[in-house]
């Protein structure tokens, strides 16, 4: 399980902030015509986190996907608040796991 984290875990961790700082853009701009990828994005954020064995990222993941599907129905300023502040408390979990994600070749 090590080499899968040092292998996959630094992939995992640039990936995950990306599609975080995509979905913050999406959110804070109101680009309706991809609200729909929210979820699906969180929904595969929480897969692969779950694949790492990263279990407390997982509920956080499928916390905000539920979020981003109220949010996709409601379109409410509060919806999105309420997303916004758990998508950026995902991207502070994943930067904690970033800065001790060790590097490959680490022993």
């Amino acid at each position: 399980m090590d080499d899968l984290h040092a292998r996959f875990l630094p992939q995992f961790v640039k990936l995950a902030r990306a599609r975080i700082a995509k979905a913050i853009k999406v959110i804070a701009e109101r680009e309706a015509a991809t609200f729909a990828r929210l979820a699906t994005e969180l929904h595969t954020l929480a897969g692969e986190a779950g694949l790492l064995g990263l279990h407390d990222v997982v509920p956080l993941a499928r916390d905000g996907e539920s979020k981003a599907k109220a949010f996709q129905v409601s379109r409410s300023d509060a919806d999105a608040e309420v997303l916004l502040a758990m998508l950026r408390e995902l991207d502070h979990r994943i930067e904690q796991i970033g800065v001790a994600a060790p590097t490959p070749g680490d022993s």
